[in-house]
Formats: C-alpha cells, structure tokens, sequence
C-alpha cells in the first residue's frame, strides 16, 4: 500500500520543513510526498532535492484547492493523505493508517483524532472524530479534519475533484459529495496527526462563514430542519468517544524548523475546547 501525501505551500518553507520531516520518518509503509508550491522558492528547492520522500513542484495557483487538484493528478500512491505545510503526522500514523485500511477492505475513507496545537506546538485542544454523515456536514461544519482524514485514490476518479470555486471549505463538499455517492467512512480512533491554530487559518476568516451557509444551501431542506437534532447527535457520540474528558496527553512533534528529531510533549491537563470557541 503507497501514501501519496499531498501539501500545498505558499511561502511556508519553515513550516514545511517540519511537516516533511513528520512524513518522512514514518516507518513501514511507502511514501511520495507532494509539495505543491506557488512559486519559485531556491532555498525549499534545494532543501527539497535531498528529501528522498519529496517531489516539488513549483508553479502559480489560484488557492489551495487549486494546488491540491494539481498535486492530485501527480499523485501515485493507493491512499491519498492531506496535509498542510504547518501540520505534522505523529510517529506511526501511516502505518495505523495502512492497517485500518487492510482491516476494512470495504472502506473508502479513514478519519481519526488529532490534536490542535499553537505555534510552539503546545496543546490547545484534542478531538476525536464522530461518525461521518453527509446531512450533518452540510448542515455544520466537516468535523474531521483532513489532517487526520485519508482516502482511496480510486474514489477521486468516482466523486472528481475539490470544487476550486471554494476558497476554504472544498474539503467538506468533497467529502459530503463522496458520503452522497455511497462511500464508506470508518473511524480510528487515535490521534494521527497535529493542526496548527495561528488565528489567522483560513477557517477563522469571515470567507469560511460565508461559504459554509453556501453549503448549507445545498443541504436538503429536511436535514436544514433536522441541523438542531443532527448537532445534538453529534455531541452525544463525541461525549461517548471520550471526546470531552482525557487523561494526559503525550505527543511526539518537531518543534523548530531546523529539528532532527521529535520531542515528546505532555499536557497534564487537556481541553476539548477550540481555540476559535
């Protein structure tokens, strides 16, 4: 089974470089990594040359899903992994990934938990993923982060590609448009990868709101009356998934863009809460 991880960049080498590394170390499974880059940066081009994972490709884009749809048509690998420049899988997330894939032939995606962390990749958050329904994404929000979410390729070749008219929220109508056809999601429930709150994601700018009531609109009127319900649901499965009480947390990330290797981090005390409230 080949991972072909895809990464859109735009001037973000530093975090890159921590990103690649949180790839590359990851044991057991076969890997290509594609970065997709908005222009010609000589210091990530030559740093990327000697990323064995690595393939590069420089060239303008007209936003993220733009550049994924491009990363997307170079893409090699069984199993399509997405992770932006300032996210990191955590030790051994591909081959988790790989198992619950050979452990479920039948399934189409693979979601799990991740964490949210700030830029010195301390714990803000921990999440764990609920069932994925297609009425309660478009009547919400996609609550399975791609960091964290993976895909046979072979479905992209049923449901197309991201929808490069949105600008922030093309993940959730890809994946409710693949819920619509009849794919299979299933749950692994450990934590895979890390995102990274700045507060200025894009899912914090006022594009996300506006295009997430455009989703909405595409939502059956039956499931905009039921959103109340569908909500409340969702946060009955995600308190009996543990989603609102842990233990401590330890985790493993690179830290600086120029570590080798990852430090374990603990949080004694975890929040579910978001950063964004």
């Amino acid at each position: 089974m080949k991972f072909s991880i895809l990464t859109p960049s735009h001037r973000q080498f530093p975090w890159l470089r921590r990103c690649i590394r949180s790839v590359a170390d990851q044991p057991g499974v076969e890997i290509e990594h594609l970065i997709q880059d908005t222009g010609h940066d000589p210091d990530l081009a030559t740093w990327a040359r000697q990323q064995s994972t690595v393939h590069l490709a420089a060239e303008p884009d007209t936003g993220m899903y733009h550049a994924l749809n491009k990363a997307l048509s170079r893409a090699t690998g069984d199993i399509i992994g997405l992770l932006n420049s300032d996210e990191q899988y955590l030790p051994g997330t591909l081959a988790k990934v790989a198992r619950a894939f050979a452990e479920n032939p039948e399934a189409d995606l693979v979601a799990g938990d991740y964490l949210v962390v700030d830029p010195e990749q301390q714990l803000l958050a921990f999440r764990k993923v609920t069932p994925l329904r297609e009425a309660t994404i478009l009547t919400d929000h996609l609550y399975a982060f791609t960091c964290a979410l993976f895909i046979r390729r072979s479905v992209f070749a049923d449901v197309g590609p991201f929808d490069e008219s949105f600008r922030s929220v093309a993940d959730a109508d890809w994946v409710a448009r693949a819920l619509h056809r009849g794919h299979r999601a299933v749950l692994l429930p450990e934590y895979l990868a890390t995102f990274t709150w700045t507060g200025e994601n894009l899912s914090a700018q006022a594009i996300s709101r506006e295009e997430e009531l455009r989703l909405r609109a595409k939502a059956p009127p039956v499931a905009r009356l039921a959103a109340p319900l569908l909500r409340t649901w969702r946060h009955v499965e995600r308190w009996m998934a543990g989603g609102y009480h842990s233990r401590p947390i330890r985790y493993e990330v690179y830290l600086h863009p120029d570590s080798l290797t990852r430090t374990q981090i603990t949080c004694e005390h975890p929040s579910y809460r978001y950063p964004c409230g």
